[in-house]
């Protein structure tokens, strides 16, 4: 039992920290250095900084560059169980960039100094943040793929409508175009655990409220599983289940500043890649040139099949997969050699060999 538990955690910590069990093979951290970065809102920032780690080298034409960027609490290495020989994301085939979107890691932000003054960033914020990394910090003028989990194929969808030209693929796991109103109210509840603990003093603080963080991470918690897995054998002792009903929060409050989780989960409450486009998403979405490897989950209840739906039926061209799991929104963060794992794994490989093929 407690062999599984350890895997239920190893998940929760996988999605949370951007973290593997293992690390991947000639692996290099660099920051890249925006001089001016104007943010949708109008703010305004010197010096923008955008972490990232890069796998693998480039090809002599240059093709073969994936950008994989996070979920919402995830970072640059979200994605190492995935990444090695014979893998998903092959070194030896491909050139592999991990992002810290902003508000996060090496990225600029609020836990670097300026708090709540920090400007309330957005999804396309950090895509402009990443096109600027890609095109003038690497030099590169096309990628073969862009894309992610959750909020990470938020930002790919936002590649795939901002750039149209940029990528021939879109690797969209548990993806949605928009949040809604039921993830909202999710956001919603966390933020307020957050800013009613004592400590967070309006955003002012000299010490982590890290007591307000650890229990957000318990209204979140069991919107990430379904109710067959939160009900089941592998969460059937008490203390089992009280060690991954924290397990989440846990993991932010090791990884996140109060302010730098608040405003990366604001950023993904208020997405909609349609805004721009005056709402009309078969608008936005039909921008998109690339083809999307689309692989949901059959008991998501973070981002909801009709979220899904959405994708797939306005997107031009789609490859589709629905991972049969009980483990809902981490049903493609599952340990390396899991079933969710094995079917992410294969179908993500073929898909970037067809790619690189055209």
């Amino acid at each position: 039992m407690y062999a599984i538990a350890r895997r239920v955690l190893g998940a929760a910590a996988l999605l949370t920290l951007g973290l593997a069990a293992l690390p991947a093979t000639a692996q290099t951290d660099a920051v890249h250095t925006i001089p001016r970065f104007t943010f949708e809102n109008g703010a305004a920032m010197d010096d923008m900084r955008v972490g990232y780690t890069t796998w693998g080298r480039l090809n002599e034409r240059r093709d073969n560059a994936i950008l994989l960027v996070p979920g919402t609490s995830g970072g640059r290495r979200w994605a190492e169980s995935y990444i090695g020989p014979g893998k998903a994301f092959d070194p030896e085939r491909h050139f592999l960039i991990g992002a810290d979107p902003i508000g996060g890691g090496n990225s600029s932000k609020p836990a670097d100094g300026m708090g709540p003054d920090f400007p309330r960033y957005t999804i396309r914020d950090m895509v402009h943040a990443q096109h600027h990394l890609v095109t003038q910090g690497l030099g590169l003028t096309r990628l073969l793929a862009v894309g992610g989990p959750s909020m990470g194929s938020f930002q790919g969808i936002e590649w795939g409508v901002t750039y149209p030209e940029m990528m021939r693929g879109l690797i969209l796991w548990v993806p949605a175009a928009r949040s809604d109103r039921r993830f909202q109210t999710i956001v919603d509840a966390v933020e307020a655990m957050i800013t009613l603990d004592p400590g967070y003093q309006g955003g002012r603080y000299a010490t982590n409220p890290t007591e307000g963080i650890r229990r957000a991470g318990i209204i979140y918690f069991p919107w990430l599983y379904s109710d067959s897995f939160m009900t089941g054998p592998a969460l059937r002792e008490d203390a089992v289940f009280d060690r991954a009903k924290f397990a989440f929060g846990e993991g932010w409050a090791r990884a996140w500043d109060a302010n730098s989780i608040l405003w990366r989960y604001h950023a993904s409450r208020n997405h909609d890649v349609s805004k721009p486009h005056g709402g009309d998403m078969a608008a936005a979405l039909g921008r998109v040139r690339a083809t999307a490897l689309v692989i949901a989950s059959s008991s998501d209840r973070t981002i909801f099949p009709d979220l899904t739906a959405e994708v797939v039926t306005l997107l031009p061209r789609v490859n589709q997969l629905t991972v049969q799991t009980d483990r809902g929104h981490l049903g493609t963060s599952q340990p390396e050699g899991s079933p969710e794992w094995t079917a992410v794994n294969a179908r993500t490989r073929q898909f970037l060999e067809r790619l690189s093929a055209e």
